[in-house]
């Protein structure tokens, strides 16, 4: 937990002593953002399956120039994943002919603050292209999941604790940069990020059959973002 509260406050300090420079900015932008391998997978026979569907991502960034070519990047980003129950559901339903299952879940959400840099190569006069990575302290919360038969002997199956982790989280990809006038520019963003987390004491209740276990999701995600920001 110490060496995250370190990279939060070495990131803002970091961020503070950067913005003294002139050359700056700040914007937000808003997405989507896509499950990949075994987070979006839906396999009740994967240890590692997510169940994450498609996805919101809203982001807060700020910038500032290190070099001519070369540019500071803080990053606070939050992201959001339906939990697809039907797939256990379904699978349930066939072993199980005789009964009926209904399923129910919460949303994956994650937090990160990325610090990064970025490189600034010239497309033209107002516009450029930016290869980017960043890294930082990542929040997890899992999602509580449970899926209930519906027959005359009515009993939960199956449920699952929602539980949050802290880790580490990590971006990589382009941005684009279109300047519109002296002050505002849109930026948009192609991204991969993703997380090394940790969940601690996961319920799991099957058939009434009860486990506590640490759960490491696979967490890697693609993300688009279109984005304003203020030059200052």
């Amino acid at each position: 937990m110490k060496k995250y509260i370190f990279i939060i406050v070495f990131s803002i300090a970091t961020t503070l002593v950067v913005a003294q420079k002139s050359n700056y900015y700040f914007g937000i932008s808003y997405g989507k953002s896509f499950p990949l391998g075994d987070f979006a997978a839906d396999d009740i026979n994967n240890s590692n399956s997510g169940f994450a569907e498609s996805g919101n991502k809203l982001d807060v960034y700020g910038g500032s120039a290190l070099s001519e070519k070369l540019n500071f990047t803080l990053t606070f980003r939050y992201q959001n994943f339906d939990t697809d129950a039907n797939a256990l559901v379904n699978e349930l339903e066939t072993t199980n002919e005789a009964a009926n299952f209904v399923g129910s879940s919460d949303v994956w959400k994650t937090y990160s603050l990325l610090t990064g840099i970025e490189y600034k190569i010239n497309l033209g006069r107002k516009f450029s292209f930016y290869p980017r990575i960043g890294l930082g302290p990542m929040l997890v919360s899992y999602p509580q999941f449970s899926i209930t038969a519906t027959n005359e002997n009515t009993h939960t199956e199956v449920n699952r604790s929602s539980e949050t982790g802290i880790g580490l989280g990590y971006e990589f990809g382009m941005g684009l940069k279109r300047d519109l006038g002296k002050n505002f520019c849109l930026m948009p963003t192609f991204t991969f990020s993703g997380g090394f987390v940790t969940i601690s004491d996961v319920d799991t209740t099957v058939d009434n059959v009860h486990t506590t276990s640490d759960y490491k999701p696979k967490i890697i995600t693609f993300n688009l973002g279109l984005s304003i920001a203020y030059k200052f």
